[in-house]
């Protein structure tokens, strides 16, 4: 840490805390996750020559009134596995300085704002992946009636440690109907514009340097539905990731939701053609984009459901998610004395299918390549105040050889997934996983265990192990540890092997090479 950077956060930190004691409100947060490695050469793991990484994040605020103030210290010493090598050093990143008073809300510094549902514009922090694509200039949110609210913004996105050369700026407005018709319905309707310049110095004349999307969005709400709906126009984007194409971009996205009583249903749909939204048109990255485009599948949470995650292909794809769950009544027959709910999830990907010009595709459309098709159940039941399980069963099938790449299978697996609870008393509680995959593909069958132990309110340990058993050269990919929480401070502590492959967080997937050795992880707010 450098001494301007400490003394800048200690002189913060101490001005905060003596005002504090006044009228304002300081508080903070504190992120540190640490590995050490050692060399494994049955996963072809060898440590690095510092076996030591390590990501910290200090962020402070402090607040009084109509102010709100706060900067964010980040040091990568180095970064741990998986994340970019770039982000390597400690700077304080992110420093803002907030005034809201009635209708208008100012911000200069940096900032975190999303239009609609992100498909244009979504800066934004996600520390599992290492993404944080925070704006850095100014923000104005204006209200200028009760049911009208306008807002612009204008800034470098950040870039690893740095920002971008690249501007980015937009104005987004929203407009709510309470009541539609003396009923209890309301209307939301909504339309926003942004642009990115990315100065270009080659030889050709018509070269776009400047790229606008824009989008127009509507949503119902009415007792237990909920409909939305956007659509998205891109100006032509010729980038390394396109292979410089000048074909526009475009996309619709539709949700719905519906609950009553005990029944639930969610549906989505969704079409993406060009709408890969980067900053930098050299770079193509996660770390490098203006929009949100997060996988429309289910977000798994067992070990073995996540080794074939899927990855929004920005390029061209067609993806319909739906949902149903439904608990049955207690005391019916299959409801059993506590109850018993159903959950049913279906989703799949598709290229766009080709117009008479081969070169184009249609965005209304479904193509004949399938990318990703995935069909589970889960069946949750409580059998009584002590013990509860969770069954699930996932079908997933997976284009490796387009989404990883061409040497690769088409993988179709299936999955079960038996997760039981048992508390034994106030103070103990016990938990534990058995997971089994099998494919005739790729690498062939899985099977995986966890057991958990929970000394409550405080202290939990754990034990895993996943192993592929097709190949009597596969490793265990095991992991042990423990973990300490209380009202401020969570401690785990663990060692084990990770696994290379993709590794995914709000539908956002990340390429991980594996590893073995010790970890550590601390948050503390104060």
């Amino acid at each position: 840490m450098s001494r301007k950077i400490f003394i800048t956060a200690v002189a913060l930190l101490l001005a905060a805390q003596a005002h504090t004691q006044n009228k304002g409100l300081f508080s903070g947060s504190f992120s540190s996750a640490s590995h050490y490695y050692q060399t494994d050469r049955s996963i072809l793991f060898i440590r690095p020559n510092d076996p030591f990484a390590s990501n910290n994040i200090l962020r402070l605020n402090y607040s009084q009134g109509s102010i709100v103030a706060g900067l964010q210290y980040e040091a990568y010493l180095p970064p741990i596995s998986g994340f970019p090598y770039q982000l390597e050093g400690d700077k304080i990143v992110y420093r803002f300085f907030r005034y809201t008073k009635n209708s208008i809300d100012i911000t200069v510094g940096n900032f975190y704002e999303q239009f609609g549902n992100g498909l244009i514009l979504r800066a934004y922090e996600n520390r599992d992946l290492g993404i944080n694509n925070s704006l850095d200039g100014f923000r104005v949110i204006y209200r200028p009636l009760s049911f009208l609210r306008i807002t612009g913004v204008y800034g470098k996105p950040r870039r690893f440690l740095e920002n971008s050369a690249n501007y980015v700026r937009g104005v987004d407005a929203d407009i709510v109907v309470d009541t539609v018709f003396n009923s209890s319905a309301s209307l939301r309707f909504g339309a926003g514009v942004v642009s990115k310049f990315d100065k270009y110095t080659g030889p050709l004349t018509d070269f776009p340097e400047m790229v606008t999307a824009t989008s127009v969005r509507a949503s119902l709400s009415s007792g237990s539905l909920d409909v939305n709906g956007e659509y998205v126009v891109k100006s032509a984007d010729p980038s390394e990731f396109n292979d410089y194409s000048h074909t526009k971009g475009s996309s619709l996205l539709l949700n719905g939701n519906f609950t009553k009583n005990r029944f639930g249903l969610f549906f989505s749909l969704r079409f993406l053609k060009q709408m890969n939204f980067l900053n930098e048109r050299e770079s193509n990255d996660i770390y490098n984009t203006i929009n949100y485009l997060p996988s429309n599948t289910r977000q798994h949470s067992y070990m073995l459901t996540n080794i074939y995650p899927y990855s929004t292909q920005t390029g061209e794809e067609f993806s319909l998610q739906g949902e149903v769950n439904y608990t049955f009544e207690k005391g019916s027959a299959a409801g059993g004395k506590y109850g018993t709910s159903v959950r049913v999830n279906f989703s799949q990907v598709r290229d766009l299918k080709a117009t008479g010009n081969s070169n184009e595709v249609s965005l209304i459309s479904a193509g004949d390549k399938l990318y990703f098709q995935d069909l589970n159940i889960e069946i949750s039941k409580k059998w009584s105040n002590t013990l509860k399980s969770v069954l699930t069963y996932a079908n997933i099938q997976y284009d490796k050889g387009s989404l990883e790449a061409p040497v690769y299978d088409f993988v179709r697996s299936n999955i079960v997934v038996a997760d039981i609870s048992y508390k034994a008393s106030r103070k103990l509680s016990l938990r534990g996983e058995a997971q089994h995959l099998w494919t005739k593909e790729d690498e062939g069958n899985w099977i995986a265990g966890l057991v958990e132990i929970g000394f409550a309110p405080y202290l939990n340990l754990y034990a895993s192990n996943m192993v592929n058993y097709r190949y009597s050269n596969k490793a265990n990919y095991y992991n042990v540890g423990l973990g300490y929480k209380n009202n401020y401070v969570r401690l785990s502590l663990g060692y084990g092997r990770q696994r290379e492959g993709l590794m995914c967080a709000g539908g956002i997937c990340l390429k991980v090479p594996s590893y073995k050795g010790f970890n550590l992880k601390l948050d503390v707010n104060f």
